[in-house]
């Protein structure tokens, strides 16, 4: 069954590649003749919709019962109405939010070029560089929308043509043998916006709830295991990931609540590690935090693994230990409930704060959980690179999942962790 999906995902990226190469080319042919048809094609349904809903209103009242749902019928006539009366607003609509979206990262890119300006590290200046072009580009499509229309069309058709070519790549890739693909380290993954990547998180977790059964998990040691948490409450539904490898687990994070700043999106960056715990720790988020946990094995070769114990060395070296208030006040630590307490309660993991490297300062869009495992990962077991944007954990859910489902790869296991299984586990983990 699974090699069976495995080929079946193999056959998809060729075919998925192709399809969307050729919508490219449509794209950037049809230019904005064929963007009008579209827009105005969405026009008309909005009006059609609307329509038909009122005339179900009125041969059946009971379809729609209350004013909120005739105001949502009125609205979408009248939206449709106005797009056919001023023509030029709908053809505005996208080049705007694509334009605030360019806004939204160059604020992103100026937020981070500060943090790093505080530490007095050089990167800065790459950070300030691409605020200020995305600046430029978000003023000229916000102000002059329809006349850029060429522009942001050209875009989405080379956006488009990047990601078939990308997708046949990755089959072509997948067709070489093992011995051959430990060659080819560097990989460009051409991902989605961070935009609707931070929403794959959520969208995972519906689809687990949805289709949930009872999973049957297979706790074999791997060379590494990638975690990837899932929630729907709070910052939580956008994801966390962490690693663990020979038998520790490290996870980086914004722990230390006395320096989060700018709606917790900011602070100190905070380094923890599990030592042989990790079904206590998967119990502990699962419990604490109502998460689901995906867990994926992922098997190494003996100079990956040397590289990885090397970048963890070189991480360790700017580090120097940090107490939570549970481990300051053992005596009373049960009072304590921010999340570094209680962690240190039920595993007595090591904290840890940095001196002067990037990751003394945690930022949610910047160095965060995700840049610290491909920080690891990259260049020696993947290599996933983004054109524009952070790389989140659903960007690493995305590549895992795909990558699992393929022929060869480096990831072979998947387990899904919940508050369904989690305990017969741990029970028997104990015993």
């Amino acid at each position: 069954m699974v090699n069976g999906k495995k080929s079946l995902n193999l056959i998809n990226n060729l075919l998925s590649g192709i399809g969307i190469i050729v919508l490219g080319i449509i794209i950037v042919k049809g230019s904005i003749s064929m963007y009008t048809k579209v827009v105005n094609l969405f026009v008309y349904i909005f009006i059609i919709y609307g329509i038909s809903k009122l005339i179900n209103f009125l041969l059946n009242r009971k379809i729609i019962r209350n004013g909120q749902n005739i105001f949502s019928v009125i609205l979408n006539i009248l939206f449709g109405i106005i797009m056919l009366l001023f023509p030029k607003i709908p053809l505005s609509i996208l080049p705007i939010f694509f334009s605030i979206y360019l806004f939204f990262n160059s604020l992103v890119k100026f937020i981070n070029y500060y943090i790093l300006k505080g530490i007095n590290l050089k990167s800065r200046y790459s950070s300030l560089f691409f605020s200020i072009f995305f600046l430029i580009f978000s003023s000229v499509f916000l102000f002059y929308p329809i006349e850029r229309l060429n522009i942001f069309i050209m875009i989405i058709g080379i956006y488009c043509l990047m990601l078939g070519v990308n997708k046949i790549f990755e089959f072509i890739i997948d067709l070489l043998s093992e011995k051959f693909k430990l060659k080819i380290r560097r990989k460009l993954k051409i991902t989605l916006p961070a935009f609707f990547e931070a929403f794959i998180p959520s969208g995972a977790l519906n689809s687990i709830n949805k289709n949930k059964t009872k999973e049957q998990i297979i706790d074999e040691k791997y060379d590494l295991h990638v975690f990837i948490h899932l929630s729907k409450y709070g910052f939580n539904k956008f994801g966390h990931m962490d690693i663990m490898f020979e038998d520790k687990i490290y996870s980086y994070g914004n722990y230390d609540p006395s320096s989060l700043k700018f709606f917790e999106t900011i602070g100190d960056g905070v380094l923890f590690i599990i030592k042989n715990q990790k079904l206590k720790y998967i119990d502990f988020c699962i419990e604490t935090s109502k998460k689901t946990i995906v867990e994926y094995g992922i098997n190494l070769t003996e100079e990956e693994k040397n590289k990885i114990r090397n970048k963890l060395n070189r991480i360790m070296e700017d580090t120097y230990s940090w107490e939570p208030n549970a481990q300051k006040d053992r005596r009373h630590k049960s009072k304590y409930k921010e999340y570094a307490s209680k962690l240190y309660v039920r595993t007595k993991a090591d904290f840890y704060k940095f001196k002067t490297s990037k990751y003394k300062k945690y930022f949610v869009l910047g160095v965060n959980c995700s840049y610290f495992v491909d920080y690891l990962l990259k260049n020696y077991v993947f290599e996933v690179l983004k054109l524009v944007g952070i790389i989140s954990p659903g960007t690493y859910y995305e590549f895992l999942e795909e990558n699992y489902r393929k022929k060869n790869s480096k990831v072979v296991s998947k387990n899904i962790y919940t508050k369904e299984n989690i305990g017969e586990l741990y029970v028997k983990d104990k015993k």
